[in-house]
Parts: structure tokens; sequence; C-alpha cells
């Protein structure tokens, strides 16, 4: 079992909670001298997978109301995120390159992005915005009930992704990378109260903000909260999706293979996206296999994959089983996200796989997964069943070259060159 679920177990028989009862209080200071944990791990419960199964099988869950202080109330705390709507396109007002967006892998990063490139304006259908409201502070006092219980908040610490404000209205943004099945409510809900209090004459609008990286999409749920004082009156308004384009694509023939440390790899770390992570996360701390593990939620097997591919690209070194950045890898996290994607599909091209993949496809005009099957049999002593799984790896591969680039399309179960 999850360590923080084991700790909230011995919380709770340490307490002698009463389950039919729907409140009861416990402060940080309590739980540290309980758990010997920090408090704020253990009261880090964004989406209802962060849900301790002791508060599960209570109908629990948790929400500070003050500095320190937190309820454990029952009732329903998370939103169940909708379904993503039609993806639009967007283009960018942005008439140059922005050197320095796209510096990391985070959230604020495509949010900024969307933000600087007009699109989270036209989602709103409010403009101009401007940025007026980020990080930490304090809120108001404020009541409202979850179901038949009453709470009171006072003092707690709020921290806001994202706040903008026009004319008439103040839109505050959570984000997250990927798409999660739900979120707590509290997320919108107590910085929905608070400004109501501070801007009682603006309309207050709530966002939900999630960038997925696989398909370079940015999302927005508009929420509306008609009564603040029921937690649960949370409805969606709309949901919109847009791909943020730019005023120059890049063509295949833009993409020229650079130098890589192992060329005759056959990858088994499918995902892009955790290989150019893993590079951020050992430029931020985290340099063994341990901790690449932990934060991946890998076995030791995958994140040898991973750290394999990493190392394949010249991106990584491993030195006394600590993880090192070279100084391709170091250039790559300085450039921006636009550029950093052709940075990293030349990378790829410079697999003698990948490379003949792109061969094959500029010749043909298509690509499929038996094409890439061949590739594989003609060019290495695997056989059987590994040959689909390794082609499958590098259909991964050539799948975030085309979301990434744009230079080729996706297509059924293969590719086709654009137009």
């Amino acid at each position: 079992m999850n360590k923080t679920f084991e700790l909230w177990d011995k919380i709770f028989t340490t307490k002698q909670f009463d389950p039919k009862l729907d409140l009861h209080f416990i402060t940080a200071d309590e739980i540290k001298a309980i758990s010997n944990a920090e408090p704020r791990i253990l009261a880090k419960m964004d989406s209802s997978a962060d849900l301790p199964p002791i508060f599960k099988k209570h109908g629990y869950f948790l929400l500070p109301v003050k500095n320190g202080r937190y309820a454990i109330v029952r009732g329903n705390g998370f939103h169940q995120l909708e379904a993503t709507s039609v993806v639009q396109n967007h283009v960018s007002r942005i008439k140059f390159p922005l050197t320095t967006a796209g510096r990391g892998s985070s959230e604020m990063q495509y949010l900024d992005y969307s933000f600087n490139s007009g699109a989270l304006e036209s989602v709103l259908g409010k403009q101009p915005l401007y940025q007026s409201i980020r990080g930490r502070e304090y809120s108001k006092a404020f009541k409202f009930s979850v179901d038949k219980t009453l709470l009171e908040v006072a003092s707690v610490q709020l921290e806001v992704d994202s706040g903008l404000e026009g004319e008439d209205s103040i839109v505050l943004i959570e984000a997250k990378i990927d798409n999660p099945e739900d979120f707590i409510i509290r997320q919108l809900f107590y910085p929905y109260n608070h400004f109501k209090i501070v801007s009682p004459e603006k309309t207050i609008v709530p966002v939900f903000f999630t960038y997925e990286p696989a398909t370079k999409t940015y999302n927005f749920w508009i929420y509306e909260i008609p009564d603040t004082s029921n937690y649960n009156s949370i409805r969606l308004r709309e949901v919109k999706s847009l791909r943020i384009l730019s005023e120059h694509e890049i063509g295949l023939e833009d993409i020229k293979p650079r130098g890589v440390a192992y060329k005759d790899l056959i990858p088994q770390a499918n995902d892009i996206n955790k290989i150019i992570e893993l590079v951020f996360k050992v430029s931020e701390g985290t340099n063994n296999y341990r901790d690449v593990a932990s934060y991946f939620e890998f076995d030791e097997r995958q994140s040898s994959y991973y750290r394999e591919a990493a190392e394949a690209l010249g991106l990584v070194v491993s030195e006394d089983g600590k993880y090192q950045l070279t100084n391709i890898a170091k250039e790559l996290v300085q450039l921006p996200a636009d550029k950093r994607n052709l940075y990293f599909a030349e990378l790829l091209a410079g697999f003698n796989l990948v490379k003949n993949a792109l061969e094959s496809l500029k010749a043909k005009g298509t690509l499929q997964q038996a094409d890439m099957e061949k590739l594989i049999a003609k060019s290495s002593n695997l056989t059987g069943s590994t040959i689909p799984r390794r082609a499958g790896s590098l259909m991964a591969w050539m799948r975030w070259m085309s979301e990434a680039t744009g230079s080729f399309s996706i297509e059924d179960d293969g590719f086709r060159l654009s137009k």
C-alpha cells in the first residue's frame, strides 16, 4: 500500500474518528506528531486517485479551513472532468519567436504561451486581459456547505496558477499537464470565493486548463459557481480545445539527422515525452535510477529503458550511479518549445532505423507498421514477437515526430507524407 495511505490509516486509528459523524477536524501539528511526515504532503489530494482508502471507505475528503487546520468532511469533494471538444486551430498572434518560452516541462510554460499567443483571450471571448494574480496569498473568511455540513474558512493559503483581469472580469486558472479524470473542487472554489469578496463588482471566471504533450492540445474548461455557499454548485459553461499554430511550419526536409551516441539502437522506451521529461528531471537533480523510477512510477526495468534511450541520444551519461546531462542536453533544455521539438526530432532522425523510416516515407508517401517491421528484420538479428514490439516503439517515436513537427500526418495505423 502507498506509504501516505498507511499513514492516514494510522492517523484515523490514533484519533479514533467516529465514522458515523460527517465532520472531524485535525491540525497540521497533529498530523506531524502521529505520522512523523510532512503535513502538506499528506494533505495533497488533488484528485480522487490521491484519496486514501480510509477516506473512500467512509466517504470523506480533506479541506483546509484555517492555516494549519483541516476538516475531514463527508461528501463529494471532486468534479469529474468533462470530455474535451473538437480541436480547433488558433494561429498565434506572436510575430517573432519567444526565446524564453517553453524552457521547462511544466504546465505554466504552456499556460503562459496560451496567453501570449492570444489563444486564452480568444477562448474566453474577453480582451484585453492582463496577468495580475499568481502565487500564494491567504484567503478572506467565507462560509459554505458540503451537503448538510457547514464549514467556515479563514486565512487558508491559496495558490492560483494564473489570474487575469479584464475591465469587467477576473479569470482564475488551475493548470495541469495531461487530463486527470477529476480534480478537487477546492482548487477553483476557494479562489472564486476569495476574489468574489476582493472584487465584488467583477465577474469571476474559474477555468481548469490542461496541456496534452502527446497531441500538443490546449484544453480549457470554463466553469460557473452560481452559489458561493454550496461547494458542489460548480457547473460547466463550456469546454474548448485548441492547437496553437505558428506562421512557420516544419517540413520533412527540415529534419536533418544529428549525430547520436548509438545509431543502431532499437528502442524499448516508447514515450518520447517521458524521455524529454527525464532530461529535465536530471537537470533539476533527479539523478539516479531509484529517483527516476519513483518519479515516473516505473519498475526498474522500465527505468532502464528510458535511461538507455536518453544515453543513446547522447543526452545523459551515467557516472558512479549518477546521471549527468551532456552538452547536447544542456542546449536542449535551454531551447524554446518550438525549436526544442525540431532539435529533438533531428536527434531521433540520427538513429539508423528512424532515418531509414523517414527515407521510406519520402519515397513511398506512406509508412505502416509492417514497413517498420521489415526495416528491423533487415537490419538486426531480432526474431519472433520481439520485432513487432520494437516496431511499435519506433512507430510511437514517429507518431511523436508527426505531432511535434507537423511534417507528416498520422493516418489509420501508419503515416502519410503531408502535401
